[in-house]
């Protein structure tokens, strides 16, 4: 079997994270807060994320990129270019880039 080669913007919307300032004072313990996704969550030897340590109230999510289950994060910062699969909903910082698949 052998696979298109096609630009990655034809498959993907391609976007960078965005941080709310200063981030302490949208962090939160609430139930109602939004995942915060951060390179820390990621685990050794996993191409998931399934979880996040803290939370950002809703008023950071206008000043961030909100990222869904299915996107494929890429670190632009630490470990540049560490590709992750998200299992989990919330909101990402400008140390990630997401690419939203186009389609199915």
């Amino acid at each position: 079997m052998s696979w298109p080669m096609v630009k990655l913007g034809e498959i993907f919307t391609i976007s960078r994270g965005g941080s709310p300032r200063p981030i302490q004072d949208y962090i939160t313990d609430s139930c109602n807060g939004v995942n915060w996704i951060m390179i820390g969550d990621t685990e050794p030897n996993s191409k998931y994320i399934r979880h996040t340590a803290k939370k950002i109230k809703l008023e950071g999510v206008k000043k961030s990129r909100k990222v869904y289950p299915g996107d494929l994060l890429l670190t632009n910062s630490m470990s540049f270019g560490r590709p992750y699969i998200l299992d989990v909903e919330g909101c990402i910082h400008d140390g990630w880039l997401v690419l939203s698949p186009k389609n199915n």
